[in-house]
């Protein structure tokens, strides 16, 4: 039996207990969210402004649901959130409502985090799990420019367990793959 096969639908792999696997991505969510507020609690006045859209879209996103997110796809713009304490509302947000969160509010999250530590030259940890989930989600729906070079590269994170894409292998910080997958920079450079 070829290797591909064992991992097929009704294929001869080993089984194990799956139960525990889930598409609710709140836990991992409040992390991240809770991350981000310890970096927005750390800015000044002016490091906030600049900020201040980021956040308010991903405050915005966390607070809606399906129905005005699709309405504001299709006005093609959002709804800016410009709470003075954006920091408590993403608080309260991490704190649970109970609602089950798919791995797209969690990339909301992890790309709104990244890019906050950018644009304030700041240092940020994020769960490597939480950045694999994200990055392979972006593989699957990445415009044809980003699969293209996935077709032909596997980016490996040095920082986690996890890889994207096909080809000859180029290892980065998992940050930098997540950011180049949503076209936020350029192919990540690689680590020795």
């Amino acid at each position: 039996m070829s290797d591909v096969s064992r991992y097929l639908p009704l294929s001869q792999r080993s089984r194990h207990d799956e139960s525990d696997v889930s598409g609710d991505w709140s836990q991992r969510l409040s992390v991240v969210l809770g991350s981000l507020t310890v970096l927005l609690d750390d800015l000044t006045p002016d490091e906030q402004t600049l900020v201040r859209d980021t956040v308010g879209r991903l405050v915005w996103r966390l607070r809606a649901n399906r129905r005005a997110r699709l309405g504001a796809k299709l006005r093609r713009r959002e709804p800016l959130s410009m709470s003075d304490d954006q920091s408590a509302v993403l608080r309260s947000i991490a704190a649970g409502s109970g609602r089950r969160r798919p791995v797209a509010d969690l990339a909301s999250a992890v790309l709104a985090t990244l890019e906050v530590a950018s644009a304030t030259q700041r240092a940020v940890e994020l769960d490597a799990v939480s950045l694999g989930a994200v990055a392979v989600a972006r593989a699957l729906s990445a415009p044809l420019p980003i699969r293209a070079v996935l077709g032909t590269t596997t980016l490996v994170a040095a920082d986690g367990e996890w890889s994207v894409g096909r080809g000859t292998q180029r290892r980065a910080n998992g940050a930098d793959i997540v950011l180049f997958l949503y076209g936020r920079t350029g192919l990540p450079p690689a680590l020795g």
